[in-house]
């Protein structure tokens, strides 16, 4: 989502206001033409909007006075509001000569600097002035904006403080604060700060802007969509709110009417690249591959070294020797030491998918360590606790509980389960062809559900029934009127004794296939979801194991008829003779359009977004090969001989 930042319009208004009230008091003692007067004729000349003359006011006055340190200062400031920062800057100079010791000029000629570029110089003038004037909150709350600039957090967050602390009712360094912590994932601190300043401005965009990204981060979406659209109801023509709201209504799942605030957003302002790399990836999860390969290529366009914009487009296209495509990524490749690290991430696993295509596996393989090496550095997995979870199930779902029988006998659902990248978006999509089944995608509904109840262990009939019923409720409001609605989330197999016991006649759909093959393909995507086991070779083929072995418990003490597992090389090898034993096992009729997936018109979201528009096509079995020797810490893991000893034979394949 875009931020408004506005730290020195406020700054601005803040010194006009200072300038107004001091000529005006000066104006009942001074005459016309001595230098009181001169700035008070100029601050009338800037209260009615006139900036080009009040500053050939105080131009004439600095001219005829150019020894008086106020009237020089305040030209400056009238200089840097027309944009002559350079000549502002050269004022500033000679107004600093004359009275060292100044620290309203010094707070002003930092300013300039600061929109000069010459970070340093400003912090040291901001630091000045607060020597000489420890009271003065403007110059803190700059120092603070300087400071992040900086990369200083700790720094930039105490002279905001110190500046709040100094005023409490300002509200520039309130709202610069805010937008500080949203910038840091604060969001929390970030609303209750923000809500503070709209006490006093209850009207003012931007800030209604960011409490509405900070309210959409914490997942309230109401709260966020009401501050966005009384935003836009104030100022329709304000892109960045356009913007904000589409993100809204991506998160929303409400994808087409994420697309039309992204195309809103982009008639007002075309050079906003990271909306056109918004829009691209909306348009790719609606279908349109190459609306969104265009406005993806149109963000890097503008914006050439945002190595996220890189990613998105590698998830869509494939790469071709010395294309355009992998021209562009050189610059990345340049700079890639230089990006703070949730870029170079992004810079690596771009630069991994385009050596990929073009077969230079080691060096695709040196990204892909590279990048998922500093994923996992950034995140905190507790691979015990998380293994010991998964263990536990199946004591916790022992076979009396889970056939106990009971339940909510509705066959709505039918969940598709297995590891990530196991093949589960490409068997929802055949699915999804068939009239009356809706595809759910990797929807949130079961987790809103799961998390209104206890733990099952401890559910009587009754909350067995509310938890179906809870749960039936979210997906029907989905696709009102459909006869089966699947669901999609892979780690939902974890799930599978709880959800038969609450909704026995749900079917689940189990995905498999060669446990090197579903594990590269992990390691070879950077989640936007918390699948944080992928990024290490070795947690992930424990994590693989872990699975199997709940699997393994589920075909035990769950009814044949329940789970059907569908091995992704069979799928792909007869796709008509594995779509019909799918479609009968979930108790619908066949149609041959299921087996024109490819061609079915929906949203997906996942990281297959690409391949479910393609057809069937048998080059991504076996990948694992092409990276010999790097994945020995996987195959010891999954207890698979080494890569130049082995054969490719499924773990899984007797279940099929």
């Amino acid at each position: 989502m875009r931020i408004e930042p506005a730290t020195m319009q406020a700054n601005r208004k803040q010194r006009r206001a200072h300038a107004h009230d001091v000529a005006a008091g000066m104006s009942g003692r001074a005459a016309a033409g001595d230098p009181a007067g001169i700035a008070h004729e100029a601050a009338r000349r800037l209260a009615a909007g006139d900036a080009a003359a009040a500053a050939a006011v105080l131009a004439r006055g600095v001219k005829r006075f150019p020894t008086h340190p106020e009237l020089g200062n305040n030209y400056a400031n009238a200089l840097a509001g027309l944009g002559r920062l350079a000549e502002a800057a050269a004022i500033f100079e000679r107004v600093l000569a004359l009275r060292p010791a100044f620290p309203e000029a010094l707070n002003n000629y930092g300013s300039v600097l600061e929109k000069l570029g010459r970070l340093d110089d400003a912090a040291a003038r901001f630091r000045a002035a607060i020597a000489l004037a420890p009271g003065l909150n403007v110059a803190h709350n700059n120092l603070a904006g300087v400071l992040k600039a900086l990369g200083d957090v700790a720094g930039a967050e105490a002279s905001y403080r110190r500046a709040i602390a100094l005023d409490p009712s300002a509200a520039s360094p309130l709202f610069n604060f805010g937008t500080f912590l949203i910038e840091q994932h604060r969001e929390v601190e970030a609303v209750s700060c923000l809500e503070r300043v709209r006490v006093s401005n209850p009207d003012n965009i931007p800030l209604l802007n960011n409490l509405g990204v900070a309210l959409k981060t914490l997942g309230r979406f109401a709260e966020a969509e009401r501050y966005l659209c009384r935003a836009l109801s104030l100022a329709p023509d304000y892109a960045d709110t356009h913007h904000n709201l589409g993100t809204l209504r991506h998160a929303e799942g409400a994808l087409a009417a994420a697309r039309d605030c992204y195309h809103r957003a982009l008639a007002l302002r075309p050079d906003m690249a990271n909306t056109w790399c918004n829009l691209g990836s909306t348009l790719a999860a609606l279908g349109d591959l190459e609306g969104g390969r265009a406005a993806l290529r149109r963000a890097i366009a503008l914006s050439p070294f945002v190595p996220v914009y890189h990613r998105y487009l590698a998830d869509i296209i494939t790469f071709t020797p010395g294309d355009a495509d992998e021209r562009a990524l050189a610059g990345l490749a340049a700079r890639l030491a230089a990006f703070p690290p949730e870029q170079r991430l992004d810079a690596h696993f771009a630069l991994a998918k385009a050596a990929s295509d073009c077969r230079r596996h080691d060096v695709a393989m040196t990204h892909y360590l590279a990048g998922n090496g500093l994923k996992r550095s950034l995140i905190t997995y507790d691979e015990t606790a998380e293994l010991a979870a998964l263990a536990a199930i199946p004591e916790r779902f022992p076979a009396p509980l889970v056939r106990a029988g009971g339940g909510d006998p509705d066959p709505l659902p039918i969940f598709i389960v297995g590891m990530p990248r196991s093949g589960t978006t490409l068997v929802e999509q055949v699915l999804a062809s068939l009239p009356g089944v809706h595809g759910g995608d990797e929807m949130d509904a079961l987790d809103k559900t799961l998390a209104r109840f206890p733990a099952p262990e401890t559910l009587d009939e009754a909350g067995f029934r509310a938890l179906a019923a809870d749960y039936l409720a979210r997906i029907r409001a989905l696709a009102p009127g459909m006869r089966r609605i699947t669901n999609k989330v892979p780690l939902n197999f974890r799930h599978l004794g709880l959800l038969h016991r609450a909704l026995p006649a749900a079917k689940f759909v189990h995905v498999f296939r060669d446990p090197r093959d579903t594990c590269v393909s992990c390691f070879t995507k950077l989640f936007s979801g918390a699948l944080d086991f992928t990024y290490d070779l070795g947690e992930l083929g424990r994590y693989y194991r872990a699975y199997e072995q709940v699997m393994a418990h589920w075909r035990a003490v769950l009814p044949a008829e329940t789970l059907l597992d569908l091995r992704y090389e069979d799928f792909v090898a007869d796709l008509a003779a594995q779509a019909r034993r799918l479609v009968a096992f979930c108790g619908l009729p066949w149609d041959e359009i299921c087996l024109r997936f490819f061609e079915t018109d929906r949203t997906v979201r996942t990281a297959s977004v690409a391949q479910v528009r393609r057809p069937l096509f048998s080059s991504s079995i076996g990948r694992w090969r092409v990276y010999g020797a790097a994945l020995a810490p996987l195959e010891a893991a999954l207890g698979l001989p080494p890569t130049e000893d082995a054969a490719a034979t499924p773990a899984l394949a007797a279940a099929g």
